[in-house]
């Protein structure tokens, strides 16, 4: 059923990674700025250190961007083992700090053999058209001054890389296991990050929807019809988000909300361009918006670039999930839980699954 369907929606066919890599800045989020930059990165200040029973510490440290003649510092939340051993990393692209994160369950996350560090995208710069707050006036001075110039997720994934720079400077790091995770917008910003890193082995998004992990071929977007005082929704298309959040993206990528898809590119080359590292799709069911059935099918259409390199995809099914179902075993992970657009323990659960099956 589902090979018939990715047939039904006539994909572009995948390119070469770097053509692909190439596409999705130039067409969708825009290419970052080369600049030199230096940082330093405080003392870590403890909050708390009892968690696993005193084998982990909540801790954070201020790093501080030096970009030309202008810096900018921001807090960098570290839930750690205090034993010094290498563990894999997780990298988190968050909406709340972590002390107030309802997308974070501290406590039960300090339990993982997983270090995570995590900052907040809004002490970044904020989440809205204005390009003079925290970093974005010192990578783009000009603002976006031309049709291909980065928007604010291309900012946010710079400092992801940023946090990455610091983060392999700590002993405990596995480098060879570093994970970039976000909900939402920042899991957009997650897939666009580790396609342009190739340090990050691991790319984790959440329900990333539309631009992200969904594919915009078949989606419909608002249908104005009224069921019980809503509108009837599936997918939400390139018009309805360049319309909310035109900041997010460079300017080429309004050209195409008239057709609402590309004949040149689809989402699934954001993922594609991945490989052969890792990535992993989650899903909520009740989460039309992000329209699940596109996000299973865009990791489908995706695995083919995995498969001629020679590893698997996504694990072999013909049928969408069900919610509490997960494909795991291939290079290419999947699943769908029961939720409304929420990042929750248990999407973090199924996160930790596909590290520990796929970690060296």
């Amino acid at each position: 059923m589902l090979s018939q369907e990715l047939k039904n929606r006539k994909l572009p066919p995948l390119k070469t990674r770097d053509e692909m890599k190439e596409i999705m800045q130039r067409e969708v989020f825009g290419f970052l700025p080369e600049v030199p930059f230096s940082f330093s990165v405080s003392e870590p200040t403890v909050i708390e250190d009892r968690y696993d029973c005193g084998n982990v510490a909540f801790s954070y440290v201020d790093m501080t961007l030096k970009i030309g003649e202008g810096s900018h510092t921001f807090r960098i939340d570290r839930l750690m083992h205090v034993d010094g051993r290498k563990r894999p990393l997780v990298i988190v692209n968050n909406f709340h700090p972590m002390e107030k994160s309802h997308y974070f369950p501290r406590e039960e996350m300090s339990e993982y053999d997983v270090d995570f560090l995590m900052f907040c995208y809004k002490d970044i710069s904020s989440d809205d058209g204005d390009f003079s707050t925290g970093i974005a006036p010192l990578l783009l001075p000009e603002g976006q001054k031309t049709d291909d110039t980065c928007g604010k997720i291309g900012i946010w994934a710079w400092a992801a890389m940023r946090v990455l720079d610091y983060a392999l400077t700590l002993p405990a790091t596995d480098a060879e296991n570093v994970i970039i995770s976000g909900h939402s917008r920042l899991g957009k910003t997650a897939l666009y990050t580790a396609m342009l890193d190739e340090r990050f082995k691991f790319a984790f998004s959440n329900a990333a929807g539309c631009a992200g992990d969904s594919i915009a071929h078949g989606s419909t977007g608002k249908v104005k019809e009224n069921i019980n005082r809503h509108l009837r929704q599936r997918g939400e298309n390139i018009s309805d988000i360049v319309e909310s959040f035109p900041y997010w993206f460079c300017k080429n990528y309004f050209k195409y909300t008239k057709e609402n898809q590309s004949d040149i590119f689809d989402q699934h080359y954001l993922l594609a361009a991945i490989a052969p590292r890792y990535v992993i799709v989650g899903s909520c069911e009740l989460d039309i918006w992000a329209d699940p059935e596109s996000q299973q099918l865009c990791c489908l259409a995706a695995s083919e670039m995995w498969e001629n390199a020679g590893f698997d995809g996504i694990a072999d099914t013909e049928d969408y999930l069900k919610a509490g179902e997960s494909l795991l075993d291939g290079r290419v992970g999947y699943f769908k839980i029961h939720s409304k657009h929420f990042f929750s323990r248990h999407s973090w659960k199924r996160c930790m699954e596909f590290i520990e099956k796929h970690k060296q």
